[in-house]
């Protein structure tokens, strides 16, 4: 009890207690109101920090060479604690190093600080760490050690934990965004300030009241760290706006740590019944919580009546964006009103459905029904004309004439309303056979002539490529081919001209039909190939037909593997252009060329019905 004499009646140790006293109230503190990573660490180094010091105020509190050894050799305790301890923390907190987890790793902890003191213990024994050389001067107080090599391998060894901390700290600042810089340099001071005050003590003999200054400043620099965690939370402007923001929002939005717990919730989230049981929320959310944005994953869940949708954010570190997280934020969107609408919407879908098949069903058996009695009424105007009923005066002849065109019109807009009844219910099967487009456009334009010489209109093939040989349905080609030509005709001047063309370009094969019409305006596509879609016909008013053919040539083209597209100049004229892949094979076996002249000829009626 010597060493304890008079150390109360001495100011340098009154003022070491009363740092320590700031110390361990700020180290207590900390660890009450403060959540971090590396926190145990954190308070070892505080612990060690707090032991040096008060080893370090009773060396100064002492006066014999014994005591002031005594307390000299204690003090080896928290020497090789703090930079450890320091060094272990800087990679929890930076960098939440998986390797700190190890035993053998925490094991330094204790193993070094312990090896180092049992050296100094005995240096009585060996002077290795103070050799025999340590003595108060004359006219002195304090002891002027004589270091050996065992204190200089201390030196080396606790210095080695103080460089990996700074290394962990520059590759910090490499990856980190600017908004923690400043936290990184406070790191950066701390680390460094006490060493270099021990690079001073030990090289220079610098000291500060006759002792080693490397406690004095670690500590003032742990404390300034710590208050720099307090009030980078308090005083920010963005922080304090980010938390009332948090805080009045309408959704529950809650925050989850890296160790899958609650961490945080908002004023909404407090309030909500839906989570009142965290343990039952937790057990929903958690099978997900890795997966980022995986709200759609995620399954909805229930309050009552309202229903919320989870939505997961990963919070990432702003030391590591790239690996490390300090959590997620899960925000519980109400999805009530939305439910309630779509199911309106899937019931008004459904009606509709009803609606539109009962109709296609109508217009079926319309059809159908209408078909019977056409047929008759066709073959009867077609057998009065032929003669075989006798010679008719002309004025009946003229009204049977009209009558037999306009069977003959009502007859193709029937067909046109099954063909695009079975297109749209995909219930029209088409065969894949080798089809000489060439062939079919002479044969096509060979038919339409005398509709076209009613209109006063020429037709002419302008150029044709012999190897227009593709794979497809003859007769939807053809069909294809007739609406498109007689679209053109209906289209064109009287006197004016309608051209065919082929050509193969690059795999593909183009067929062209070129009227010579007042043009198609500018973003007209969707009316031209809509569903009994019409363009007004400038010159000629408005036109007739059902508004179907276009519509029905785009939609087989599109099912063999083709397309339906238009070039229209003003006042000049429309060119449809309808292209088909090029058949791969060009030379045609002789079965093939059979098939080719007998397929190319329109299918009968049942095709169609």
């Amino acid at each position: 009890m010597m060493c304890f004499e008079g150390v109360l009646a001495n100011p340098v140790f009154l003022g070491v207690v009363a740092i320590c006293s700031v110390a361990a109230f700020v180290m207590l503190w900390t660890l009450k109101f403060q959540r971090f990573h590396g926190k145990s660490y954190y308070a070892a180094t505080f612990l060690a920090m707090i032991w040096t010091l008060l080893t370090v105020g009773l060396e100064a509190a002492s006066e014999s060479f014994s005591c002031q050894i005594q307390w000299a050799t204690l003090a080896w305790l928290g020497n090789g604690l703090v930079p450890i301890a320091w060094c272990f923390f800087v990679f929890a907190y930076i960098e939440n190093a998986p390797w700190l987890g190890k035993r053998y790793v925490n094991a330094a902890l204790i193993v070094v600080p312990l090896a180092i003191f049992a050296l100094a213990g005995t240096n009585q024994w060996h002077h290795l760490v103070y050799t025999q050389a340590s003595n108060i001067p004359a006219g002195e107080f304090r002891i002027a050690y004589a270091h050996g090599p065992a204190f200089y391998g201390f030196i080396v060894t606790l210095y080695a934990f103080v460089l990996a901390s700074l290394v962990c700290l520059v590759r910090a600042f490499l990856r980190a965004k600017r908004s923690a810089w400043p936290l990184l340099i406070m790191l950066t001071a701390i680390t460094v300030t006490p060493l270099t005050g021990n690079i001073a003590y030990v090289g220079f003999g610098f000291t500060v009241f006759g002792l080693d200054p490397t406690a004095f400043m670690f500590t003032l620099g742990i404390i300034a760290f710590t208050w720099l965690l307090v009030t980078s939370k308090t005083m920010d402007m963005a922080s304090v706006g980010q938390s009332i923001l948090f805080n009045t929002m309408s959704e529950p939005v809650i925050l989850i740590d890296r160790h899958h717990e609650i961490a945080l919730m908002n004023t909404a989230a407090k309030r909500s019944e839906l989570l009142q049981d965290p343990v039952w929320l937790l057990g929903v959310i958690l099978p997900h919580i890795e997966q980022v944005n995986s709200a759609g994953e995620v399954a909805q869940l229930s309050n009552g009546k309202k229903k919320y949708e989870p939505r997961i954010q990963k919070i990432e570190s702003p030391l590591d964006p790239e690996k490390t997280i300090l959590g997620w934020s899960v925000t519980f969107i109400d999805i009530t009103e939305r439910l309630e609408i779509t199911s309106a919407l899937e019931q008004a879908l459904l009606k509709a459905d009803d609606a539109n098949r009962a109709k296609d069903e109508f217009v079926s058996v319309i059809t159908h029904e209408l078909r019977t009695p056409l047929t008759s009424l066709k073959g009867g105007l077609s057998l009065a004309l032929s003669g075989h009923l006798g010679e008719l005066p002309v004025p009946i002849r003229s009204s049977l004439e009209i009558a037999n065109r306009s069977c003959a019109r009502l007859s193709r807009l029937i067909d046109n309303l099954l063909l695009a009844q079975k297109i749209d219910s995909v219930a029209l099967s088409l065969e894949k056979k080798p089809v000489d487009l060439v062939r079919l456009l002479e044969e096509s334009f060979e038919e339409n002539r005398a509709f076209a010489s009613e209109r006063g209109v020429q037709l002419s093939i302008a150029q044709v490529d012999e190897s227009a040989v593709t794979v497809g349905d003859a007769f939807a080609i053809r069909q294809i081919l007739d609406n498109l030509i007689s679209n053109a005709v209906k289209f064109s001047s009287e006197n004016g001209i309608v051209k065919g063309a082929i050509t193969v370009t690059d795999g593909r094969i183009r067929l062209s039909i070129k009227d010579t019409g007042g043009g198609i305006p500018d973003g007209m596509e969707g009316k031209v190939f809509g569903r009994f879609g019409q363009v007004q016909n400038s010159r000629q008013g408005s036109t007739q037909g059902s508004g179907l053919g276009l519509h029905i040539s785009k939609q087989l083209a599109e099912q063999l593997s083709g397309r339906v597209f238009y070039e229209s100049e003003i006042g000049i004229g429309t060119t449809f252009h309808v292209e088909f892949p090029l058949r791969k094979e060009q030379s045609v076996t002789e079965t093939e060329l059979f098939e080719m002249n007998s397929t190319n000829r329109p299918a009968p009626p049942k095709k169609v019905g």
